[in-house]
Protein backbone atom coordinates (compact mmCIF):
# COMPACT_ATOMS: atom_id res chain seq x y z
CA UNK A 1 0.00 0.00 0.00
CA UNK A 2 1.00 3.49 -0.53
CA UNK A 3 3.26 5.29 2.36
CA UNK A 4 1.20 8.06 3.81
CA UNK A 5 3.07 10.66 3.37
CA UNK A 6 3.63 9.66 -0.52
CA UNK A 7 -0.47 9.50 -0.58
CA UNK A 8 -0.73 12.95 0.56
CA UNK A 9 1.75 14.67 -1.82
CA UNK A 10 0.51 12.59 -4.58
CA UNK A 11 -3.35 13.75 -3.54
CA UNK A 12 -2.27 17.52 -2.66
CA UNK A 13 -1.21 18.19 -6.41
CA UNK A 14 -4.05 17.25 -7.80
CA UNK A 15 -6.58 20.17 -9.03
CA UNK A 16 -10.47 19.29 -8.16
CA UNK A 17 -12.04 22.98 -7.84
CA UNK A 18 -16.21 22.29 -6.66
CA UNK A 19 -18.11 20.66 -8.93
CA UNK A 20 -15.19 19.70 -11.12
CA UNK A 21 -13.34 17.20 -8.82
CA UNK A 22 -12.24 14.53 -11.40
CA UNK A 23 -9.01 14.33 -10.47
CA UNK A 24 -9.18 13.00 -7.21
CA UNK A 25 -12.30 10.74 -7.76
CA UNK A 26 -10.26 8.86 -10.24
CA UNK A 27 -6.79 8.84 -7.64
CA UNK A 28 -9.31 7.73 -4.88
CA UNK A 29 -10.63 5.36 -7.03
CA UNK A 30 -7.58 3.90 -8.20
CA UNK A 31 -5.95 4.02 -4.08
CA UNK A 32 -8.91 2.53 -2.11
CA UNK A 33 -9.54 -1.11 -2.96
CA UNK A 34 -12.96 -2.73 -2.22
CA UNK A 35 -16.54 -1.82 -3.83
CA UNK A 36 -17.25 1.70 -5.01
CA UNK A 37 -20.00 3.74 -6.04
CA UNK A 38 -20.54 7.08 -7.18
CA UNK A 39 -23.95 8.74 -7.14
CA UNK A 40 -25.08 11.46 -9.45
CA UNK A 41 -23.56 14.62 -7.75
CA UNK A 42 -20.22 12.57 -7.45
CA UNK A 43 -19.98 11.44 -4.21
CA UNK A 44 -18.16 8.44 -4.12
CA UNK A 45 -18.86 6.06 -1.14
CA UNK A 46 -15.92 3.09 -0.64
CA UNK A 47 -17.68 -0.09 0.89
CA UNK A 48 -20.83 -2.23 0.97
CA UNK A 49 -23.88 0.51 1.25
CA UNK A 50 -26.82 -2.12 1.01
CA UNK A 51 -24.87 -4.41 4.20
CA UNK A 52 -27.27 -5.05 6.72
CA UNK A 53 -24.28 -4.62 9.72
CA UNK A 54 -24.23 -1.05 11.54
CA UNK A 55 -22.22 1.17 9.78
CA UNK A 56 -19.85 3.61 10.10
CA UNK A 57 -18.95 6.39 7.51
CA UNK A 58 -15.87 8.56 7.43
CA UNK A 59 -16.89 11.38 5.28
CA UNK A 60 -13.46 13.68 3.65
CA UNK A 61 -13.96 16.41 0.78
CA UNK A 62 -12.69 15.76 -2.31
CA UNK A 63 -12.55 19.46 -3.49
CA UNK A 64 -10.92 22.83 -2.64
CA UNK A 65 -10.89 26.28 -2.67
CA UNK A 66 -9.94 27.77 -6.01
CA UNK A 67 -11.40 29.97 -8.81
CA UNK A 68 -12.62 29.88 -12.37
CA UNK A 69 -12.61 31.70 -15.44
CA UNK A 70 -15.61 34.13 -15.57
CA UNK A 71 -14.41 36.68 -18.21
CA UNK A 72 -11.82 36.92 -21.16
CA UNK A 73 -10.91 40.27 -22.74
CA UNK A 74 -10.02 40.81 -26.07
CA UNK A 75 -6.17 41.61 -25.21
CA UNK A 76 -5.94 37.89 -23.62
CA UNK A 77 -6.04 38.63 -19.95
CA UNK A 78 -8.42 36.32 -17.94
CA UNK A 79 -10.94 37.84 -14.99
CA UNK A 80 -11.92 35.00 -12.38
CA UNK A 81 -14.85 33.91 -9.80
CA UNK A 82 -13.45 32.61 -6.55
CA UNK A 83 -15.15 29.33 -4.66
CA UNK A 84 -14.92 29.42 -1.07
CA UNK A 85 -13.26 31.66 1.28
CA UNK A 86 -10.08 33.98 -0.41
CA UNK A 87 -8.31 36.59 1.18
CA UNK A 88 -6.57 38.60 -1.78
CA UNK A 89 -3.61 39.54 0.40
CA UNK A 90 -2.51 35.65 -0.53
CA UNK A 91 -3.49 35.93 -4.38
CA UNK A 92 -1.83 38.82 -6.13
CA UNK A 93 1.16 37.70 -7.59
CA UNK A 94 0.96 34.36 -7.39
CA UNK A 95 1.34 32.00 -10.02
CA UNK A 96 -1.86 29.54 -11.22
CA UNK A 97 -2.73 27.18 -13.52
CA UNK A 98 -5.69 26.63 -15.38
CA UNK A 99 -7.40 23.22 -16.73
CA UNK A 100 -9.14 23.35 -20.19
CA UNK A 101 -11.96 21.08 -19.85
CA UNK A 102 -12.37 20.72 -23.31
CA UNK A 103 -9.20 18.83 -23.96
CA UNK A 104 -6.98 18.85 -20.50
CA UNK A 105 -4.58 21.54 -22.11
CA UNK A 106 -3.28 22.91 -18.69
CA UNK A 107 -2.19 26.45 -18.94
CA UNK A 108 0.19 28.37 -16.62
CA UNK A 109 -0.20 32.48 -15.68
CA UNK A 110 0.75 34.54 -13.35
CA UNK A 111 -2.10 36.82 -11.17
CA UNK A 112 -1.39 40.02 -12.42
CA UNK A 113 0.31 42.79 -9.54
CA UNK A 114 -1.39 46.52 -10.30
CA UNK A 115 0.22 49.63 -10.47
CA UNK A 116 0.48 51.41 -7.13
CA UNK A 117 -1.74 54.30 -8.31
CA UNK A 118 -4.52 52.14 -8.75
CA UNK A 119 -4.98 50.92 -4.90
CA UNK A 120 -3.74 52.40 -1.57
CA UNK A 121 -1.22 50.51 -0.33
CA UNK A 122 -2.72 49.58 3.23
CA UNK A 123 -5.89 48.41 1.34
CA UNK A 124 -6.91 44.51 0.13
CA UNK A 125 -7.77 44.80 -3.87
CA UNK A 126 -10.91 43.55 -4.18
CA UNK A 127 -11.05 40.25 -5.92
CA UNK A 128 -13.30 41.36 -8.55
CA UNK A 129 -10.32 43.42 -10.45
CA UNK A 130 -7.58 41.02 -10.32
CA UNK A 131 -7.12 39.61 -13.76
CA UNK A 132 -4.56 36.12 -14.69
CA UNK A 133 -1.88 36.82 -16.87
CA UNK A 134 -0.94 33.97 -19.00
CA UNK A 135 1.14 35.25 -21.86
CA UNK A 136 -1.21 35.34 -24.40
CA UNK A 137 -1.70 37.98 -26.93
CA UNK A 138 -5.57 38.13 -27.47
CA UNK A 139 -8.97 36.17 -26.87
CA UNK A 140 -8.51 34.21 -29.77
CA UNK A 141 -5.12 32.87 -28.92
CA UNK A 142 -6.49 31.18 -25.23
CA UNK A 143 -9.83 29.86 -27.04
CA UNK A 144 -7.11 28.35 -29.72
CA UNK A 145 -6.07 26.58 -26.77
CA UNK A 146 -8.91 25.50 -25.59
CA UNK A 147 -9.90 27.94 -22.63
CA UNK A 148 -13.53 28.55 -21.77
CA UNK A 149 -15.28 30.71 -19.39
CA UNK A 150 -16.05 28.05 -16.09
CA UNK A 151 -12.68 26.21 -16.52
CA UNK A 152 -11.05 25.52 -13.42
CA UNK A 153 -7.67 27.08 -11.94
CA UNK A 154 -5.68 26.43 -9.27
CA UNK A 155 -2.47 27.84 -7.24
CA UNK A 156 0.15 26.38 -9.50
CA UNK A 157 2.10 24.74 -6.58
CA UNK A 158 3.55 20.82 -6.32
CA UNK A 159 3.62 19.62 -2.59
CA UNK A 160 6.85 18.49 -1.00
CA UNK A 161 8.32 17.23 2.07
CA UNK A 162 9.98 20.39 4.87
CA UNK A 163 13.75 20.43 5.17
CA UNK A 164 13.51 18.30 8.10
CA UNK A 165 10.84 15.60 6.82
CA UNK A 166 8.28 16.16 8.93
CA UNK A 167 5.98 18.14 7.51
CA UNK A 168 4.17 18.52 4.30
CA UNK A 169 4.26 21.61 2.35
CA UNK A 170 1.75 22.30 -0.25
CA UNK A 171 -1.60 23.27 -1.83
CA UNK A 172 -5.09 21.22 -1.10
CA UNK A 173 -4.23 20.21 1.97
CA UNK A 174 -7.78 21.03 3.11
CA UNK A 175 -9.00 18.75 2.43
CA UNK A 176 -6.49 15.73 0.89
CA UNK A 177 -5.16 15.09 4.48
CA UNK A 178 -8.89 13.65 5.31
CA UNK A 179 -9.14 12.04 1.78
CA UNK A 180 -5.53 10.53 2.95
CA UNK A 181 -6.58 9.45 6.32
CA UNK A 182 -9.77 8.16 5.08
CA UNK A 183 -8.18 5.66 2.16
CA UNK A 184 -5.71 4.24 4.55
CA UNK A 185 -7.83 3.39 6.89
CA UNK A 186 -10.50 1.61 4.38
CA UNK A 187 -7.13 0.12 2.87
CA UNK A 188 -5.56 -1.10 6.09
CA UNK A 189 -8.53 -1.95 8.64
CA UNK A 190 -10.77 -5.11 8.62
CA UNK A 191 -13.67 -5.69 10.50
CA UNK A 192 -16.10 -8.00 10.88
CA UNK A 193 -19.29 -6.42 13.03
CA UNK A 194 -19.60 -3.20 11.51
CA UNK A 195 -19.04 -1.54 7.86
CA UNK A 196 -16.82 1.20 7.42
CA UNK A 197 -17.86 3.31 4.93
CA UNK A 198 -15.57 5.99 3.27
CA UNK A 199 -17.37 8.75 1.82
CA UNK A 200 -15.92 11.11 -0.59
CA UNK A 201 -17.78 14.33 -0.76
CA UNK A 202 -18.21 17.05 -3.54
CA UNK A 203 -18.71 20.65 -3.26
CA UNK A 204 -18.55 20.68 0.36
CA UNK A 205 -16.14 24.45 -0.03
CA UNK A 206 -19.05 25.70 -1.71
CA UNK A 207 -21.54 25.17 0.99
CA UNK A 208 -21.06 21.51 2.25
CA UNK A 209 -23.42 20.37 -0.93
CA UNK A 210 -22.06 16.85 -1.65
CA UNK A 211 -22.83 15.57 2.29
CA UNK A 212 -26.32 16.87 2.16
CA UNK A 213 -27.01 14.16 -0.64
CA UNK A 214 -24.22 11.86 0.69
CA UNK A 215 -25.53 11.42 4.85
CA UNK A 216 -29.38 9.89 2.37
CA UNK A 217 -27.04 7.41 0.73
CA UNK A 218 -25.17 6.35 3.66
CA UNK A 219 -27.72 5.92 6.78
CA UNK A 220 -24.67 5.36 9.08
CA UNK A 221 -25.26 4.94 12.51
CA UNK A 222 -22.21 6.56 13.13
CA UNK A 223 -20.83 9.99 10.92
CA UNK A 224 -16.97 11.05 11.37
CA UNK A 225 -16.00 13.89 9.52
CA UNK A 226 -12.24 14.51 8.80
CA UNK A 227 -11.82 17.87 8.21
CA UNK A 228 -8.82 20.32 8.91
CA UNK A 229 -8.43 24.10 10.32
CA UNK A 230 -5.93 26.69 10.56
CA UNK A 231 -2.94 25.82 13.24
CA UNK A 232 -3.11 28.53 16.09
CA UNK A 233 0.21 27.63 17.23
CA UNK A 234 1.87 30.45 15.19
CA UNK A 235 2.57 34.24 15.99
CA UNK A 236 -0.29 36.10 16.56
CA UNK A 237 -2.44 33.71 15.40
CA UNK A 238 -4.66 33.46 18.80
CA UNK A 239 -4.56 35.05 22.26
CA UNK A 240 -4.03 31.54 23.39
CA UNK A 241 -2.65 28.71 21.31
CA UNK A 242 -4.68 25.88 20.52
CA UNK A 243 -4.87 23.35 17.63
CA UNK A 244 -1.15 22.99 17.74
CA UNK A 245 0.60 20.83 15.23
CA UNK A 246 2.22 17.87 16.56
CA UNK A 247 0.13 17.41 19.35
CA UNK A 248 -2.40 14.65 17.35
CA UNK A 249 -6.23 15.59 15.73
CA UNK A 250 -8.09 18.23 17.51
CA UNK A 251 -11.72 16.27 18.50
CA UNK A 252 -14.14 18.70 17.67
CA UNK A 253 -16.62 20.01 20.41
CA UNK A 254 -18.50 22.25 18.01
CA UNK A 255 -18.32 24.49 15.12
CA UNK A 256 -20.81 27.17 13.59
CA UNK A 257 -22.96 23.87 11.79
CA UNK A 258 -22.80 21.39 13.87
CA UNK A 259 -22.41 19.85 17.73
CA UNK A 260 -20.15 17.01 18.50
CA UNK A 261 -21.62 13.97 20.34
CA UNK A 262 -20.47 14.14 23.94
CA UNK A 263 -20.58 10.69 24.58
CA UNK A 264 -18.79 9.76 20.99
CA UNK A 265 -16.00 12.12 21.89
CA UNK A 266 -15.51 10.96 25.10
CA UNK A 267 -15.41 7.61 23.86
CA UNK A 268 -12.75 8.58 21.49
CA UNK A 269 -10.81 10.61 24.36
CA UNK A 270 -11.05 7.58 26.32
CA UNK A 271 -9.40 5.04 23.45
CA UNK A 272 -7.09 7.55 22.42
CA UNK A 273 -5.43 7.81 26.34
CA UNK A 274 -5.48 4.34 26.40
CA UNK A 275 -3.26 3.51 23.26
CA UNK A 276 -1.31 6.32 24.27
CA UNK A 277 -2.65 8.38 21.10
CA UNK A 278 -2.33 12.36 21.26
CA UNK A 279 -5.45 14.43 20.20
CA UNK A 280 -6.49 17.84 21.96
CA UNK A 281 -9.92 19.40 22.23
CA UNK A 282 -11.26 21.56 19.56
CA UNK A 283 -13.62 24.50 18.83
CA UNK A 284 -14.29 25.57 15.10
CA UNK A 285 -15.66 29.08 15.61
CA UNK A 286 -14.97 30.43 12.29
CA UNK A 287 -16.76 28.18 9.82
CA UNK A 288 -18.48 24.80 9.53
CA UNK A 289 -18.26 21.36 8.02
CA UNK A 290 -19.83 19.03 6.17
CA UNK A 291 -20.71 17.59 9.63
CA UNK A 292 -23.67 19.97 9.66
CA UNK A 293 -25.21 18.22 6.90
CA UNK A 294 -24.68 14.98 7.92
CA UNK A 295 -25.55 15.83 11.35
CA UNK A 296 -29.25 16.88 10.44
CA UNK A 297 -29.64 14.04 7.89
CA UNK A 298 -31.09 11.55 10.91
CA UNK A 299 -29.58 12.88 14.14
CA UNK A 300 -27.12 9.80 14.37
CA UNK A 301 -24.07 10.53 16.23
CA UNK A 302 -21.53 12.35 14.80
CA UNK A 303 -17.83 13.99 15.03
CA UNK A 304 -15.91 16.12 13.93
CA UNK A 305 -12.18 15.05 13.79
CA UNK A 306 -9.95 18.10 12.50
CA UNK A 307 -6.33 18.48 11.99
CA UNK A 308 -3.89 21.07 12.55
CA UNK A 309 -2.74 22.63 9.24
CA UNK A 310 -1.55 26.41 9.14
CA UNK A 311 -2.09 28.67 6.54
CA UNK A 312 -5.36 26.91 5.04
CA UNK A 313 -7.21 28.63 2.14
CA UNK A 314 -3.91 29.80 0.79
CA UNK A 315 -1.01 28.71 -2.31
CA UNK A 316 0.55 26.75 0.56
CA UNK A 317 -0.65 24.84 3.45
CA UNK A 318 1.56 23.00 5.96
CA UNK A 319 0.93 20.24 7.69
CA UNK A 320 2.83 18.05 10.85
CA UNK A 321 3.19 14.38 9.37
CA UNK A 322 2.87 12.48 12.89
CA UNK A 323 -0.81 14.40 13.26
CA UNK A 324 -1.91 12.73 9.91
CA UNK A 325 -0.52 9.27 10.97
CA UNK A 326 -2.36 9.87 14.63
CA UNK A 327 -5.76 10.40 12.86
CA UNK A 328 -5.56 7.48 11.09
CA UNK A 329 -4.16 5.57 14.80
CA UNK A 330 -6.82 7.12 16.73
CA UNK A 331 -9.59 6.42 13.78
CA UNK A 332 -8.47 3.03 13.41
CA UNK A 333 -8.42 1.83 17.31
CA UNK A 334 -11.88 3.44 17.95
CA UNK A 335 -13.29 1.19 15.12
CA UNK A 336 -11.22 -1.75 15.97
CA UNK A 337 -12.94 -1.28 19.55
CA UNK A 338 -16.46 -0.98 17.83
CA UNK A 339 -16.26 -3.73 15.87
CA UNK A 340 -15.12 -6.04 19.00
CA UNK A 341 -18.17 -4.74 21.28
CA UNK A 342 -16.47 -2.10 23.30
CA UNK A 343 -19.47 -0.37 23.11
CA UNK A 344 -22.78 -0.67 21.33
CA UNK A 345 -23.97 1.94 18.96
CA UNK A 346 -27.11 2.33 20.56
CA UNK A 347 -25.17 4.03 23.93
CA UNK A 348 -24.47 6.95 21.68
Amino acid sequence: MTATDDLLIRLANLDALPGQEGQVQTALKEEISGPVTKDAFGNLYFGELQTKKPKIALYAHMDEVGFFVHRITDEGFVYFYPIGGWWGHVILGQQVRATCRKNGTVLEGIVGTLPKANHKMNEVVPLSEMYIDFGAHSKAELETMGLQIGDMILPNTQAKKSFNQQKIIGKALDDRVACTVMAQIKNHIATNSIEVIGVGTVQEEAGTRGSKVAAAQVEADINIVIDVANGKDTPKAADVPNRIQGKGPGLVLADKTALGNIKLLDYCKEIAEKNHIPWQYDLLGGGGTDAGSVQLFAGKPTLVFCIPVRYCHSWNSIVEISDVEATIALLSAVIRSLDEGGITLEQF
